[in-house]
């Protein structure tokens, strides 16, 4: 099994931010108080199809990213907003293999990068239980 894209959520913090929680460009499925007053806007951007590899879901993600915080689109470029942005990206992979990998399209590493955002990954390796829906 190649490693697939999981789960994808994107977590922006803003210092600063009044009003409705901005639509990137649907509304945040969650948005939490962080410290000193921040706020925090919690995306899915997951994939609709499970079966979807890490690296064909980063160039997915990558064109949804570019098009939400590019600088001249991000609804946080006002000089008072300061925001911390991260990509949680969970990768689920075969147990049974004694090694994977996978690789970070650079259009997608040109976008973090761009975007200042962030890299969280996870690695989910489920036992043959929680493969076959026993867990």
């Amino acid at each position: 099994m190649e490693p697939l894209a999981l789960g994808i959520i994107l977590r922006i913090e803003a210092q600063g931010w009044s009003g409705p929680a901005p639509r990137l460009p649907n509304d945040p499925v969650r948005t939490d108080e962080g410290r000193e007053g921040a706020r925090i806007f919690i995306y899915d951007l997951s994939p609709k199809d499970p079966t979807l590899s890490v690296s064909d879901a980063c160039l997915r993600i990558a064109s949804k990213l570019e098009r939400m915080l590019a600088p001249e689109r991000t609804p946080f470029n006002e000089p008072h907003h300061a925001t911390r942005c991260t990509l949680e990206f969970g990768v689920l992979a075969d147990r049974e293999r004694e090694s994977f990998s996978y690789s970070w399209p650079l259009e997608f590493l040109t976008v973090l990068a761009d975007a200042q955002i962030e890299l969280n990954v996870s690695h989910y390796l489920p036992t043959n239980d929680e493969e076959d829906g026993e867990a």
